[in-house]
């Protein structure tokens, strides 16, 4: 039995004119529980893993989102209520020229946490929508009064029928007692949990990312999420005989009934290898860890497989055609992103004697070390961002050549020979030190530049939309043109330079005196229209924040090309929630860099719920309890309706792109040998420039 909690609205909706015509004059918040051992008895493991819990309340949010045009109605006491989904009323509040959309503006095909539909840990799930009523009907009479009155929205009886309609329309929209129903539930959960245990044993696998065969790759259009119609869309397939080309087992348990032949039968390519009854077995391309190229001639599915690498990060639903298709959890796109900010950034692994003003202060002081700037440059942006994916935790970069800044990629031979004195030291001859030194792994998009076919370990090649493996024929033509013998700048084999502990950067985290500016209470996160931007500013301000503002706004966050927040605007406004978290937690945890913040953060969402966490109240607060929403939450629903979970890599990227954030650099205890290996370095380093001036002016 669903219980009903009435509570006040944010939002305003008095007078809108419903589809059926009923003139909707009072409104109200909903919130309703059930435990899913009640919605779904026989469903196995409901109230076990977490990845469960997560996938059944992601279902029940699209069955309830799925047909925003459709009116859910109930007649009570007299009354017609209307029952919807807290982003309906929003968008036509706010988009009244939007009409009849078949399904959400917010669908996305990723199973991601919201704060509208969510469960708990402990199994229950919640739920938030909006009732809406007529109060006004002169066929409803009180007690004895014959004549018709005017009904309070507070009174008991107007609250009754609240209750009723709730109660009566989400038996409907989520059927739990059909067989239907239940099925399509089961099927899901299976395919969230396929991606989740398999993401798990790709480090076992020592992979980085699986890609099924005939997985249909390429999306309708590069505004849509849906996949391509095959034909034309070509399955995908891993080359035949090649180490890449491998197959992967994942014991489902009782889940695995709901992934058999019939349900894998309605995809393109022969998925399924062998069955036990636990145990799915599919075949694909395993990307390897280390350095593995993806080349190919323009327009032939590179970037199309890094984007479906990408989005391997988050569990996708059944019918999206990469449902099989899994990247460790750690992946992070890296990019440039010139006219970010960058507040200090230890960026000397890539950018080094950067040209200062004479006799400035900054003359004798490696600024790189400590890099900022109010707008970076493609190069010292992309850098920065490098970095920063390693200070979060990150397993591995994934890079596009078509979307990075071209001298910071790679440099060739010629160029160095002209331009000696050059600040900045390529991604290229990075990569091999990266994973022998953190095990951070590259998987490289390039098309233009051979050079980067002396580092990777395995090379994926492209040809009309088909997989091959061009590993052997890589090395092959490395050998034959190879400058591998050449030394760079004296420290070491260029292109396979090792990582120097110089480069590793410290953690970080944001002064009191900037975080401080910010809590969960007084907080307004506005979001910019027409691109994926927010700001951060104070209620009492009641500014109005528009695209017109200088480019320095202070407190606002670009997000427009951080390319794995794919929760649309829900899961951008999801990153400012916790960005004030964070800003929060920082205070409280003086001793906490930015990689255990976002940790942190994590754990907190797993175990409270992102609407507990974000709102600052705990399931059993009673302020939750009360009539009244708080008001971070009550900014929410008015903005959007609900906001999606982010990653913690999505997170600290809003953190470090925030403008105006001041971070500092928490301490940390030296290692005596690498001190002196790196002062030993340093004197060669000198050395070597010393004979470069001496040669220049003899010239």
């Amino acid at each position: 039995m669903w219980k009903i909690r009435i509570v006040d609205d944010p939002l305003d909706v008095a007078g809108r004119n419903d589809a059926t015509g009923v003139l909707l004059l009072q409104n109200k918040l909903a919130h309703a529980t059930i435990s899913l051992l009640d919605l779904f008895p026989d469903v196995p493991e409901v109230s076990g893993e977490r990845i469960v819990q997560t996938a059944l309340a992601d279902f029940v949010s699209r069955q309830w989102t799925r047909d925003l045009h459709l009116v859910h109605t109930h007649h009570e006491q007299g009354c017609t209520f209307v029952v919807e989904a807290l982003e309906k009323t929003t968008l036509h509040t706010r988009h009244r020229n939007r009409r009849n959309r078949s399904v959400s503006p917010h669908w996305t095909p990723y199973m991601l946490e919201r704060t509208d539909i969510w469960c708990t840990p402990t199994g229950v799930l919640h739920v938030w929508v909006r009732v809406l009523a007529d109060n006004n009907d002169p066929t409803v009479v009180a007690g004895d009064h014959p004549s018709p009155v005017r009904r309070d929205c507070a009174s008991d009886i107007f609250r009754h029928g609240q209750t009723c309609a709730v109660r009566t329309i989400l038996a409907s929209v989520v059927p739990a007692d059909t067989a239907t129903f239940v099925d399509a539930a089961q099927r899901h959960v299976a395919t969230a949990m396929w991606q989740e245990r398999l993401r798990v044993q790709l480090r076992a696998h020592n992979a980085v990312a699986f890609v099924a065969d005939g997985s249909i790759l390429p999306r309708k259009s590069g505004a849509s999420h849906a996949p391509m119609a095959s034909p034309p869309a070509i399955p995908f397939a891993a080359p035949v005989d090649s180490p890449l080309r491998r197959d992967v087992s994942v014991d489902l348990g009782p889940w695995k009934t709901y992934l058999s032949k019939p349900t894998l039968a309605a995809t393109p390519g022969t998925w399924l290898v062998e069955e036990t009854d636990t145990i799915l077995t599919m075949t694909g391309l395993l990307i390897p860890r280390g350095v593995s190229l993806i080349v190919g001639g323009g327009y032939h599915g590179k970037s199309t497989i890094l984007r479906c690498v990408a989005a391997g990060v988050y569990n996708k639903i059944p019918g999206d055609s990469r449902e099989f298709c899994v990247t460790v959890d750690d992946a992070v796109t890296v990019r440039a992103e010139d006219g970010r900010y960058v507040n200090r950034c230890n960026v000397s692994a890539f950018i080094a004697n950067l040209p200062v003003l004479p006799n400035s202060a900054s003359a004798t002081v490696n600024i790189t070390k400590s890099f900022s700037t109010g707008e970076a440059s493609g190069s010292t942006s992309q850098a920065a961002n490098v970095v920063e994916a390693m200070e979060m935790g990150a397993s591995a970069f994934l890079v596009d050549e078509d979307v990075s800044a071209a001298n910071f990629m790679a440099r060739d031979g010629r160029m160095r020979a002209l331009v000696m004195d050059e600040s900045i030291t390529p991604l290229l001859y990075r990569v091999n030190g990266l994973y022998q030194k953190h095990g951070i792994s590259s998987v490289v998009v390039v098309g233009g530049v051979g050079d980067w076919l002396d580092v990777p370990d395995a090379v994926i090649l492209m040809d009309k939309y088909v997989c091959h493996d061009a590993t052997q024929k890589a090395r092959s033509v490395s050998r034959q043109f190879s400058h591998g013998h050449v030394q760079y700048g004296g420290r070491g084999v260029v292109h396979r330079l090792n990582w120097e502990s110089t480069g590793t950067p410290n953690p970080r985290r944001p002064t009191d005196a900037w975080s401080q500016k910010f809590d969960r209470q007084s907080t307004v996160i506005s979001l910019l229209d027409g691109v994926q931007s927010l700001v951060l500013h104070h209620a009492e301000e009641d500014q109005a924040i528009t695209n017109d503002e200088e480019e320095e706004e202070e407190a606002m966050i670009d997000l427009s090309r951080c390319e794995q927040l794919l929760g649309k605007k829900p899961q951008l406004y999801g990153c400012g929630l916790c960005v004030v978290w964070l800003l929060e937690a920082s205070r409280q945890y003086p001793n906490l860099g930015l990689s255990d913040l976002l940790h942190k953060m994590d754990s907190a969402i797993d175990t409270e719920g992102l609407f507990n966490v974000v709102s600052a109240v705990g399931e059993t607060n009673t302020s939750l309890q009360s009539e009244s929403l708080p008001a971070n939450v009550g900014l929410l629903i008015e903005t959007l309706g609900c906001a999606f979970r982010p990653r913690r890599f999505e997170v600290g990227q809003a953190l470090t792109r925030l403008r105006g954030i001041q971070l500092e650099e928490l301490p940390v205890e030296e290692d005596l040998v690498e001190k002196a290996a790196r002062e030993e370095e340093a004197r060669k380093r000198q050395r070597l420039r010393e004979i470069w001036e001496a040669r220049r002016q003899k010239g």
